[in-house]
C-alpha cells in the first residue's frame, strides 16, 4: 500500500484523535503530524503488529501530535488529562479493595465508560507522563521550588506545566532558561539582553505566580 493510500484510509482516525484530544492548534498541522504517525505505525505494524491496526496506531498518531503541541506550547485536552487521572485513581482504589491488580475492563465497568475510551486515555496519558519524566533532573529544581513535597506526582507535574501558562512571556522564558536548561542568571541575562537584576526580578515574580496558581 502506498503512503498516500495509508493516510487516505486512516484520515478519519487521524482527525478523530486531533478533535478529541487537542485544542488551540490548527487542525491541518495536527493532521500532518498524525499522518507522519500513521506512516511510522504502519511500518512497524508490518513487523510487530498483533492487535487491530487502529489500536496499534493510536500511540504513534497521538505521540506525533503531542510532540507538535509541546513545541507550540499548546495544551492537551483537559478532559483527557482528567479521565487519565480518574482512571489511575480508580485503578488504585479497586486494587486496594480487591487486593489484586484490576483490568482496564473492570475500570471501564466501574466508571461506566467505553473500554475504547479507557484504553486510549491510558495510552495518551502514558505518553504525557513519559514526556514529563524525560525532563528528569533538569526540572527537579523547579518542582522543588513550587511544590510542598519532595515526591512529585503526575498531578503535580501537570499542574506545574499549567502554571507556566499563567506567566508573562518574559517570566516564562526566564523560568525555562533557569530551571529547564539550568542556566545561571548571568547567562540568561546575556541571552535575553537584560540586566541580571531584571532577570532576578522576573524569576522571583514568575515563581510567586506559579506558587499562587498551584496553591490556590
Amino acid at each position: 500500500m502506498t503512503p498516500e493510500k495509508i493516510i487516505q484510509v486512516n484520515t478519519g482516525l487521524i482527525y478523530k484523535i486531533a478533535n478529541q484530544y487537542f485544542y488551540g492548534i490548527e487542525k491541518e498541522d495536527l493532521f500532518q503530524a498524525g499522518a507522519l504517525g500513521i506512516l511510522n505505525a504502519y511500518q512497524n505494524y508490518q513487523k510487530n503488529g498483533t492487535t487491530k491496526f487502529s489500536t496499534y496506531a493510536f500511540s504513534y498518531i497521538f505521540g506525533e501530535m503531542y510532540k507538535l503541541a509541546t513545541q507550540k506550547q499548546i495544551k492537551v485536552s483537559k478532559d483527557l488529562l482528567s479521565l487519565y487521572k480518574l482512571i489511575e485513581k480508580t485503578r488504585y482504589a479497586l486494587a486496594q479493595k480487591e487486593n489484586r491488580i484490576v483490568t482496564n475492563e473492570e475500570i471501564a465497568a466501574f466508571l461506566e465508560k467505553d473500554i475504547r475510551d479507557i484504553n486510549q486515555a491510558i495510552q495518551a496519558g502514558n505518553i504525557i507522563v513519559a514526556s514529563l519524566d524525560k525532563e528528569g533532573d533538569d526540572n527537579r529544581s523547579i518542582y522543588e521550588s513550587v511544590a510542598h513535597e519532595e515526591s512529585i506526582s503526575l498531578d503535580d507535574k501537570i499542574i506545574i506545566q499549567d502554571s507556566l501558562d499563567t506567566l508573562d512571556q518574559e517570566e516564562k522564558n526566564i523560568i525555562k532558561y533557569r530551571y529547564f536548561r539550568d542556566l545561571t542568571q548571568s547567562e540568561v541575562a546575556r541571552k535575553l539582553k537584560m540586566t541580571q537584576v531584571m532577570v532576578s526580578r522576573y524569576e522571583k515574580k514568575g515563581i510567586n505566580k506559579m506558587s499562587n496558581y498551584i496553591n490556590s
